[in-house]
C-alpha cells in the first residue's frame, strides 16, 4: 500500500510522486553543495562559534577535520545516491532508490538525535530552543521528502511483483 499518492509541501508541489521523486533528489543534491559548502568553510578556519553548529566543539586542527572529512563523504555519496535515483526512477529500477532511502533515514536519525543532544548537553541555555525546533522542523520535511521517496518505491515494488496464479486442473 502506498503512503502518499501526491509530493506536497510548502516547497515541493507535485501530483504524483514519481515527479515529486525527482524535485527531492534535486533538493537534497542542491543542499547537500551547500552544507558541504558550508563544511569545508568551518574546516578552513570559518565561523564555528555559534552553539547549535554541528561541529560547534570541535578542535580547528584536530576532530574538525577528520568529523568535517566523515561529513563530506558523506554528501558526496548522497550527491551520487540522489542521481542514482533518478536513473531508477526513469529506468523503474527499485534498487536505485534504495541507497537513498537507507542514506535519508541516517540523516533524519542524526537530525533527532543531535536535536536532543542540543537541549539535554545545553538544557542551562535557552536559546537552544530555537534552533532545536528549527532543526526538528527540518527533519520533519526531510522525513516527508523520504515518504514522498519510500511512496515511489512502493510504487515500482507494485509494478514488479509477479501475479502468480495456481491453477490446479
Amino acid at each position: 500500500m502506498v503512503v502518499l499518492k501526491t509530493c506536497w509541501s510548502p516547497f515541493i508541489w507535485n501530483p504524483d510522486v514519481k515527479s515529486g521523486s525527482r524535485c527531492v533528489a534535486v533538493y537534497t543534491i542542491a543542499a547537500s553543495i551547500v552544507l558541504m559548502t558550508f563544511t569545508i568553510y568551518m574546516m578552513c578556519g570559518g565561523d564555528s562559534t555559534q552553539l547549535y553548529l554541528p561541529l560547534f566543539e570541535t578542535d580547528v586542527r584536530g576532530s574538525m577535520q577528520f568529523w568535517g572529512a566523515v561529513f563530506i563523504i558523506y554528501f558526496l555519496l548522497f550527491i551520487s545516491f540522489s542521481i542514482l535515483m533518478l536513473v531508477g526512477i526513469q529506468r523503474m529500477l527499485r534498487g536505485y532508490i534504495l541507497p537513498w532511502l537507507v542514506t535519508m533515514f541516517i540523516a533524519i536519525l542524526f537530525q533527532g538525535l543531535y536535536g536532543l543532544w542540543l537541549l539535554y548537553g545545553y538544557y542551562i541555555y535557552l536559546a537552544v530552543v530555537v534552533p532545536t525546533i528549527v532543526n526538528w522542523m527540518w527533519m520533519a520535511y526531510n522525513f516527508y521528502c523520504w515518504l514522498c521517496v519510500y511512496s515511489q518505491y512502493q510504487i515500482i515494488y507494485a509494478m514488479q511483483t509477479p501475479n502468480i496464479e495456481l491453477l490446479y486442473p
